[in-house]
């Protein structure tokens, strides 16, 4: 474009084409990472978590809890798996400076890191769920997303807008190779039938911790004000008690 269209030389050639040699290297690096590191270890993950509370070929001494407890367990894992899975999101982090770099501090960006990965965090441990037993997929998607469309009614639009933008950290580099991975071996070892589900609760999760987190943002703003305002008050009386 600059020497076709344009009619002008590059500046800075030298600083460019290595800032595109750096990212061309950095990209293989990460996809070497990504194929035999964060697949296979969401693979690996995903196909001994049912061993904790079901007979797994291939894993000696299976089950290894009772049912109930190995399960617990299982679910456990998932949802430390994605909230450590969202919290290491290179665009997470991006979005949070972002988010408190435009709203003055408001939207802190710890507070939204927090908020995004529990919610990925939960939506993934349901989406677990749903294919140890078999949960129709309408049951589990139906519900949270109206849920998700009534906060979004009530809502501020700063925190609106950040929540549905949240939701697109689940279509992340480290995210999705490592939760499908976890779900293909989930399924496999389970026998389910279909895997639909996990990916799309890890989505509607983070929009409704975010906007939960408005809620309880404008909740404590609420309160300052509110004592801000009854403290000149008393002030008023304890001096008018005093005369």
């Amino acid at each position: 474009v600059l020497r076709l269209l344009l009619r002008q030389s590059l500046p800075r050639r030298g600083e460019i084409f290595l800032g595109i040699a750096l990212t061309v290297v950095g990209m293989c690096v990460f996809n070497l990472g990504l194929t035999y590191g964060l697949s296979k270890l969401g693979a690996s993950a995903g196909s001994l978590i049912p061993a904790a509370f079901m007979q797994t070929p291939g894993a000696d001494d299976s089950p290894l809890y009772m049912y109930e407890m190995g399960l617990v367990l299982g679910l456990a894992f998932a949802w430390v798996l994605g909230y450590g899975a969202t919290v290491a999101e290179p665009a997470l982090n991006a979005l949070g400076v972002t988010a408190e770099t435009l709203t003055n501090g408001f939207i802190r960006k710890r507070s939204l890191i927090r908020a995004v990965s529990i919610g990925v965090a939960c939506g993934i441990a349901v989406g677990v769920a749903k294919l140890v037993f078999g949960l129709p997929l309408v049951w589990l998607v139906v519900p949270p997303y109206l849920f998700a469309v009534l906060l979004t009614i009530f809502s501020t639009e700063e925190f609106v807008n950040v929540a549905w933008d949240s939701a697109g950290v689940t279509t992340g580099p480290i995210t999705v190779p490592l939760v499908l991975a976890m779900g293909l071996g989930l399924g496999n070892a389970t026998n389910a039938v279909e895997g639909f589900g996990i990916l799309c609760m890890a989505s509607v999760g983070p929009v409704i911790s975010v906007m939960l987190l408005g809620h309880w943002a404008r909740f404590q703003l609420w309160r300052q004000t509110k004592a801000a305002a009854e403290q000149p008050a008393k002030q008023l009386m304890g001096m008018g008690e005093a005369g």
